[in-house]
């Protein structure tokens, strides 16, 4: 495996082509082929505030109006998520400040967690959505995600997805970086912007960058900077903001807008694809340093 490594993200992945233009649908096919190949392997350490999946599907009214298909959906899943919690749909943006919430709620939403609120699943009318802040590896998420899937298809009869998606939330902390200039030696230096200038970084109370990036079979979205305190991360239900210093988002977001059936193949297939891609972009991300620190080696 070639990582950490340093280049200029300038090209769009390799991968067979389909008749309708996108890229194959193995994992390869997601690849950025101007940045060095990388194997996704376990990291002990990893840094992962939240890993993420979400299906949009045309709206669902009897989601919010039918108390007995909500009923029959929890016995389904309730095993594993026997806690369920009544809320508000709002939409999250991530800025230099954290979490930006808008006040006018969209929708009612229902969330299902397992015991430790580590796993979380969010239906609302129009999406259904796995969240993991213990995510081990992509295999065990992928188990979780397709039994949900399995479970809407069958209560609400769901058969199209309009948009699928797959995000990792990396809040990054190190022994060593407590100010911002002190990720130089740390965070690739093509990823810095302006933290990597000396005269600037030590005057810098916060830094945010934003890229879209085009995929054979998607596109994704790179939100990264650094942080002094706090988290992007919404806190599980009832449960205060998390507060553990300084650090640096990597925030890799993977999404398909093409609509098509509700296909668990072609949906582990997808996925599997973009956890390659984003583990890639980590490696590329992430100087040698760093990366022996996320393994937990030393």
């Amino acid at each position: 495996m070639t990582c950490p490594g340093t280049c200029v993200i300038a090209g769009i992945e390799s991968g067979a082509e389909k008749e309708d233009g996108r890229g194959g649908d193995s994992p390869e096919s997601a690849l950025i082929e101007t940045l060095p190949p990388a194997e996704p392997e376990r990291l002990r350490n990893a840094q992962l505030a939240l890993v993420a999946a979400e299906v949009h599907f045309p709206a669902i009214l009897s989601i919010q109006t039918d108390q007995v298909l909500l009923a029959r959906f929890q016995d389904q899943i309730r095993d594993r998520y026997p806690y369920l919690f009544l809320g508000q749909q709002f939409g999250f943006s991530i800025g230099p400040q954290g979490v930006e919430q808008p006040q006018q709620a969209s929708g009612r939403l229902y969330q299902f967690a397992d015991t430790e609120r580590q796993w979380m699943v969010t239906l609302t009318a129009n999406s259904i959505a796995l969240q993991s802040r213990d995510y081990t590896d992509y295999e065990g998420f992928s188990e979780r995600l397709l039994r949900i899937l399995a479970s809407a298809r069958d209560v609400y009869k769901i058969s199209n997805r309009q948009r699928l998606g797959l995000r990792y939330v990396n809040e990054i902390r190190h022994p060593k970086a407590r100010s911002p200039e002190d990720w130089n030696s740390l965070i690739n230096p093509e990823l810095l912007g302006l933290l990597a200038n000396k005269g600037l970084s030590p005057l810098i109370a916060s830094s945010f960058q934003e890229a879209s990036i085009r995929l054979n079979n998607g596109a994704l979205t790179l939100r990264h900077g650094h942080f002094a305190q706090g988290t992007t991360v919404p806190p599980p239900p009832g449960e205060p903001p998390a507060d553990g210093g300084p650090f640096y988002l990597l925030d890799l977001d993977a999404y398909d807008e093409e609509g098509t059936d509700l296909d668990d193949h072609t949906i582990d297939q997808l996925l599997k694809s973009y956890n390659q891609t984003m583990f890639q972009l980590l490696c590329w991300s992430v100087q040698e340093e760093l990366f022996e620190y996320l393994k937990g080696d030393g």
